[in-house]
């Protein structure tokens, strides 16, 4: 058994975990989420697993005493495409957080704003609104290392979905010799990326989406009266109301096996 600790931060908790569940479902080794969120922070969603949920000052104390000790920690994304880090409120213990997995060298898993709080924190990779209309989409993606351990078993071309406002500076990572690319596209940038000795892997999009997440998302935005367009590589044809095309999971659910695998198991044996 694997002790997934999954920090969740998303509006739509109850989405989220089955989100992540599904993308795990495939691992060799079973997988047991340890639900978590911010102290710091009293989130207006709850979920229907509410009193599962640990927050992370007292999961680190866990882990540290050994009471409860986890295998490999899961960073979600979060809602804050025109939030600027310092100014989210569970900020500082967020970076607490990061510190405290990367000293103990704990595998981690950073996705969306997750990655990039990373990036920025670690790194200090700018972060700035890139695009004039929301990226959203199912990108194909330029697998930059194809013999990593990752990529094991993936069948290319690899896709990946992306919903965002905002971007990485993909030159700043490209420069930086601590950061290493691993998936990257001409359209959506740099996709997949992991620190220097592999403990951190920073997906900057979003392979756990169930099907119909960027559908939901694209008519929410029409309901607002938001300026949007069609998720790109999404709809068949691209026409709203063909049938979505399922190109990233199979893909990520192996990607996402891989890691437990290579990062987990493997660090285990040793």
């Amino acid at each position: 058994m694997i002790r997934l600790a999954l920090l969740n931060l998303m509006p739509d908790k109850d989405v989220t975990e089955a989100n992540f569940a599904r993308a795990f479902s495939k691992a060799e080794t079973p997988v047991e989420f340890v639900l978590t969120k911010m102290k710091s922070h009293v989130s207006k969603n709850k979920s229907a697993h509410d009193e599962m949920y640990i927050d992370s000052v007292e999961l680190r104390k866990q882990h540290d005493s050994g009471e409860n000790p986890i295998d490999g920690f899961v960073f979600s994304g979060a809602p804050f495409d025109y939030v600027f880090f310092d100014e989210v409120d569970y900020w500082p213990e967020a970076c607490e957080l990061m510190d405290w997995l990367r000293e103990r060298r704990i595998p981690t898993l950073y996705v969306c704003w997750g990655a990039q709080a990373a990036l920025y924190h670690f790194f200090g990779i700018s972060r700035f609104e890139e695009y004039v209309v929301k990226l959203s989409g199912v990108y194909p993606q330029q697998v930059v290392e194809p013999t990593h351990p990752l990529f094991k078993g993936i069948v290319e071309p690899l896709f990946i979905p992306h919903s965002r406002h905002t971007s990485m500076t993909n030159a700043e990572i490209d420069e930086n010799s601590s950061i290493r690319v691993l998936a990257r596209s001409p359209r959506s940038g740099i996709s997949i990326a992991e620190n220097s000795d592999g403990t951190e892997l920073y997906l900057v999009g979003h392979q756990e989406y169930a099907i119909d997440t960027l559908d939901k998302e694209y008519y929410r935005d029409v309901e607002r009266r938001q300026t949007v367009t069609l998720p790109e590589h999404y709809y068949e044809n691209d026409d709203p109301t063909l049938p979505i095309i399922n190109s990233w999971q199979e893909n990520g659910q192996i990607m996402f096996s891989n890691w437990l695998n290579y990062m987990i198991l493997h660090r285990r044996e040793k």
